[in-house]
């Protein structure tokens, strides 16, 4: 919710579940490259040629799924690395591994890592062709377990090589499902265990607002944007994308807001007391979930009414994302707070649910160019980016900021595009609220 960076929390819940995922997947496709790899040179000292050419196409197919998935695909890769271990492991169960009276079948087991891959993987990027893996791997596993499946034309290995592998099979798969289960009990855990502290810190109020700098063309301070920050009692402050994806997970977002916007007008009220302050605009970004409830206007107009600050003293700044249903609702809401003189302004543009037909309506009064687009103003395509977003935003009468200034070329680029407000480290790093006033004093 409240980051200088919006597009960044936009994607933080998807970011934390790679964190906690990726890890699984990562291991599970080296892991597998290594166990078929094992096999390809004792299956050629054994000159069983069939289940080597069998164990050679699973080798070279998982070394593919680990290639996809380095290059940044990793669903990709762990669907086909499943797809091939699952042919495989029923195609050698039929073929190879058929119980007998001394030695049981046990490469099936190797079909509930599959199940369990499967599972981590539709939680990293859900589908139903993963499903249908998942189903698949289950299914055949019932059916291998439940039946010998014992065919004529199956060409079983030995019993005295099957004893040899029996105990390792069973071990190695167990191993692996104990170890995966821990693992994303761990994490469930720790999720658990960050929602607890969090409820605690939201009580204990153990946030803070950070400011930074927001100023004109002519480097004139006109306000700043408030950033969260959790300062936990033991382990000092915790960034932003550490907690704001479980917040938003849990329900916590609308008290946590609560708290921001009640800090933010605390904060507005002190600079409304001294003459050099007093013009000072706070933007504040406004979760999806706190800025829906239906009192949401009414009591950020009490609040600012009850504290004496001036409506116009604070921004508000919202998300593309936000407007992807219940525009008409919206626009009467943003409407409301406009009417009352509280600023609305669209933080992030282009990098969410972009749509001329729903901002030509928005009742906005700035635009905020995503740093992204600034960030890429040395190639021609992003510079070309950058110039028609700060032109359309004219176009429609709305004040343009550009946020994420970083070097002196790139607000002076920004400058020629025809932006009247910046925000970035080229103008001041997010500070503590005393830091702030130490600047707002030197300026």
């Amino acid at each position: 919710m409240i980051n200088s960076n919006q597009k960044e929390i936009s994607h933080i819940v998807s970011r934390q579940r790679f964190q906690n995922l990726d890890f699984v997947c990562r291991l599970a496709l080296p892991l597998a490259v290594i166990v078929s790899g094992v096999w390809v040179p004792i299956f050629a000292l054994m000159q069983n040629w069939p289940l080597l050419l069998l164990e050679s196409l699973l080798f070279i197919t998982v070394i593919a799924a680990w290639i996809i998935a380095k290059k940044g695909h990793i669903s990709v890769g762990m669907v086909v690395a499943q797809i091939a271990c699952l042919a495989f492991i029923v195609l050698f169960s039929l073929f190879f591994d058929v119980p007998s009276q001394a030695v049981p079948r046990v490469s099936h087991l190797y079909l509930l890592i599959i199940a369990l891959a499967g599972c981590v993987n539709h939680q990293l990027s859900p589908s139903r062709f993963q499903l249908g893996i998942i189903v698949s791997s289950i299914f055949a596993f019932i059916v291998l377990s439940a039946s010998p499946m014992n065919f004529g034309f199956a060409t079983n290995l030995p019993d005295t090589v099957r004893m040899m592998t029996v105990w390792a099979h069973a071990l190695l798969t167990a191993g692996v499902l104990c170890g995966g289960v821990v693992l994303l009990q761990t994490n469930f855990s720790s999720a658990t265990r960050l929602i607890s502290e969090l409820r605690s810190a939201i009580g204990k109020k153990q946030f803070e607002l950070f400011f930074q700098p927001q100023v004109e063309a002519s480097g004139k301070l006109i306000g700043a944007e408030a950033l969260i920050r959790w300062k936990h009692p033991t382990r000092g402050y915790i960034a932003p994308d550490k907690f704001i994806p479980v917040a938003e997970q849990a329900g916590l977002m609308p008290d946590i807001g609560k708290w921001v916007l009640e800090t933010a007008v605390q904060t507005l009220a002190l600079w409304n007391a001294s003459d050099k302050t007093k013009d000072l605009v706070l933007s504040i970004n406004v979760s999806p979930d706190q800025f829906l409830s239906e009192d949401f206007a009414k009591n950020i107009k009490s609040l600012l009414h009850d504290s004496g600050v001036v409506s116009s003293s604070l921004k508000l700044e919202l998300t593309e994302t936000m407007f992807v249903s219940e525009v008409d609702s919206l626009i009467t809401k943003i409407q409301e707070l406009k009417d009352s003189g509280i600023a609305i302004a669209l933080d992030d543009f282009g990098t969410g649910y972009s749509s001329l037909s729903y901002l030509r309506h928005l009742p906005l009064q700035q635009l905020k160019i995503d740093r992204s687009f600034v960030q890429a103003i040395n190639t021609d395509r992003g510079a070309l980016m950058a110039r028609s977003i700060s032109q359309m935003g004219h176009d429609l009468g709305l004040e343009i900021l550009a946020e994420g200034i970083e070097t002196e070329e790139q607000f002076k680029f920004m400058l020629d595009c025809g932006c009247k407000v910046f925000q970035g480290y080229y103008f001041g790093r997010p500070v503590t609220l005393a830091a702030f006033q130490e600047y707002l004093n030197s300026v």
